[in-house]
């Protein structure tokens, strides 16, 4: 039997997980119901599992030392309650799918399954590594997927290099000393180093970083004091930090450290800064990312292997392909009714349709490379 008759003739198995999995949608780090449907699946098609990181799952495919590895996400959102409003249920069904279709070919090579935690939330991925999802079996190659919206069903978008930006958070504090608005020279106001940090990054911005090296720096809060005629001790800056370059991330950062001492001086102040570093930067492998934009053109066709648009949003596989050559593609999901709704949002859907070319395009792909 051919894979796609193999997978045809599963589609009520596969289309009843998800159905299971979005009717028990959990929010981040709570997936408990959602860990106990994966187990019992897998355990119904003999493949053994394990618990990591509290609420996620790993199952096996036959004992190696090194295997492929593929990787979903559980959890949902807190959108109509509690709803699967970023897909995630589908990805789960998908990965499990491929899991049932290698059972059912007698696949002789190792692959691991992993059902990532968290990804909503501060992100699952670093944990599950810090715990060892990528031993035992060693990881030697990684996959992952995204449905999404406005893609047609049957087409998805890969490329390598960097596909989805780091995220890093900042907080700026700048302390002055308060007072009387009228006696502002018996004060030191942090507005105004406050400001003058703003405007000095935003030089530095312009000045130093090439513009086609795209990032996003936003200041998206400024707050000091509630009334016209007291200056405040504090003024507090927060934003964000968005690049698919961690020299460029590091430059920003090694900025933002120098610069606001600097300001706070000027003005008699002092600043602490806050910065967190988050997700890295996301980046295909270019080996893994060219072999599976040409496998999957032999099943697809040429015109439905798409470049991606890089997007400033985060995903946390991006710890995965720090550790891995991996490769992240985006999965179609429209059709004339479904899959027009953005992620996240309250109508959120997808074309039924999706499972199959998931399970077809992700399981040819691991076949491909177990050849080598």
């Amino acid at each position: 039997m051919n894979i796609q008759d193999l997978i045809k003739n599963n589609m009520e198995k596969i289309e009843n997980l998800q159905s299971n999995l979005h009717q028990n949608a959990e929010l981040s780090y709570r997936e408990y119901k959602t860990q106990e449907i994966i187990i019992d699946f897998f355990n119904s098609i003999e493949i053994p599992t394990s618990k990591l990181v509290s609420t996620g799952v790993v199952a096996v495919l036959n004992n190696a030392d090194s295997c492929i590895a593929i990787r979903a996400d559980m959890d949902a959102l807190p959108v109509n309650g509690v709803s699967h409003a970023c897909g995630h249920d589908y990805h789960m069904a998908i990965v499990s799918g491929v899991a049932l279709v290698l059972k059912e070919l007698g696949h002789k090579k190792c692959v691991k399954f992993i059902f990532q935690p968290g990804e909503e939330a501060e992100g699952g991925a670093a944990p599950m590594i810090q715990e060892g999802v990528l031993e035992n079996p060693h990881v030697t190659k990684m996959i992952g997927f995204h449905v999404w919206p406005n893609l047609s069903v049957g087409t998805v978008e890969a490329a390598s290099g960097p596909s989805m930006a780091s995220v890093d958070d900042f907080k700026v504090v700048f302390k002055g000393m308060g007072g009387h608005a009228a006696m502002p020279y018996l004060c030191k106001n942090p507005l105004y180093p406050a400001i003058d940090f703003i405007q000095t990054m935003n030089e530095k911005n312009t000045m130093e970083i090439d513009p086609l090296d795209a990032h996003v720096i936003t200041f998206s809060s400024l707050q000091s004091g509630n009334t016209p005629n007291v200056i405040p001790d504090e003024c507090i800056i927060q934003g964000t930090v968005r690049t698919f370059n961690n020299c460029l991330r590091n430059k920003i950062y090694e900025d933002m450290q120098k610069t606001a001492p600097l300001c706070a001086d000027k003005y008699g102040c002092d600043v602490k800064v806050n910065y967190s570093f988050q997700y890295p930067p996301l980046i295909n492998d270019e080996s893994l990312a060219n072999r599976f934009a040409s496998i999957t053109k032999d099943l697809l066709g040429e015109n439905n292997v798409l470049p991606l648009q890089k997007t400033f949003a985060a995903e946390d596989f991006a710890y995965f392909a720090e550790k891995v050559p991996s490769i992240h593609f985006r999965l179609g999901i429209a059709d004339e009714n479904k899959g027009i709704s953005p992620l996240h949002s309250a109508n959120f859907d997808v074309s039924e349709e999706a499972l199959f070319y998931g399970i077809y395009i992700i399981t040819n792909f691991i076949l491909s490379l177990s050849d080598n």
